[in-house]
């Protein structure tokens, strides 16, 4: 049993260094910044993007090794950095490197936090994939925003669990469980803003936990993606109260629908997950009512188009109907 003043005393703690501003944020690597600030150039070549990645040859290995899974593999491999960032695209180029960028901040010296930034890496990776999914079914939203979208959601855990280790690096789990609760979703938007991103992914991390927000016209959103994400997780998705849950009907889903999510598509998140990091699930054929289809997409040049997506949609949208 945790100690009930211990909790209250860190609680006090982090809630004093997050009004004065103290509170330690970890700063995006320098290679996420510029591959961001990169692409949004509207005059960017492929050559200088090329450059940039060619600098980190293990970033430059994995953008390889995804370009060649199931999601988007043609049946024919490619083996340099030009012909994978063609195939993938310029937005989940940018989402691969937040991937890979990211993973390496989630580390700890205390083994109990480290276990707890590991978990928390996981799940976030399976909310992106279960976030991907859904979009695909959201014919107005993106599936590779949603994943990102996923991706970034818990991401005030982050410096929560940062500062634990560095003040109390003997906090035990369900204080420090408890601190994540309390302060996460204010910290991942502080967090998000400090890295400049868009509001949009700003309000997905403060609102993604309010299952009863109301949306202009009623229309489905990325929050409501990753909210409903969030709680797609084997162990628990049967057992949510899923008709107290707004976004399910924005979404188009029913309480039923939403349980036997997993299930039902399971090879489209075998696929998704692959591309997070995940070993590829053995799925039999018979499983998914697509486990047969194996059209790929064939992803048009960066250079002709270099905020393109449609060749991903396409052969996705082939790929998972």
């Amino acid at each position: 049993m945790a100690n009930i003043k211990q909790q209250e005393a860190v609680a006090a703690e982090v809630f004093a260094a997050l009004e004065s501003g103290k509170l330690e944020l970890p700063t995006l690597p320098d290679i996420a910044i510029n591959i961001r600030e990169t692409i949004e150039d509207p005059n960017v070549s492929a050559e200088k993007i090329i450059r940039l990645l060619s600098a980190d040859p293990a970033i430059s290995a994995q953008i390889i090794k995804t370009a060649n899974s199931a999601a988007f593999s043609n049946g024919f491999p490619v083996n340099d950095l030009r012909s994978a960032i063609s195939r993938l695209g310029y937005r989940m180029l940018h989402n691969l490197v937040m991937l890979i960028t990211m993973s390496n901040l989630f580390k700890a010296s205390s083994p109990i936090i480290n276990q707890e930034l590991k978990d928390l890496w996981d799940h976030s990776r399976e909310v992106a994939a279960n976030s991907y999914v859904l979009a695909l079914h959201q014919k107005h939203l993106k599936p590779e925003q949603a994943l990102l979208a996923g991706l970034v959601h818990d991401l005030g855990a982050l410096p929560l669990c940062i500062y634990a280790d560095h003040h109390h690096p003997r906090l035990d789990k369900e204080t420090l469980e408890g601190l994540i609760r309390k302060f996460h979703t204010e910290v991942g938007a502080r967090l998000l803003s400090s890295w400049h991103f868009p509001d949009n992914l700003v309000e997905i991390v403060a609102e993604h936990e309010n299952l009863q927000r109301m949306t202009a016209g009623g229309v489905s959103d990325y929050i409501d993606v990753v909210t409903v994400a969030n709680m797609m997780m084997p162990a628990t998705a049967k057992f949510v109260a899923w008709e107290n849950v707004r976004a399910i009907g924005r979404l188009g889903y029913t309480p039923a629908q939403c349980q036997n999510f997993l299930a039902r598509h399971e090879e489209q998140l075998s696929i998704a997950r692959e591309m997070l990091g995940f070993p590829r699930s053995n799925v039999p054929k018979q499983a998914t009512a697509t486990s047969s289809v194996v059209a790929k997409p064939i992803v048009p040049a960066p250079e002709e188009n270099p905020d393109s997506t449609s060749g991903v949609l396409s052969g996705l949208f082939k790929l998972f109907r």
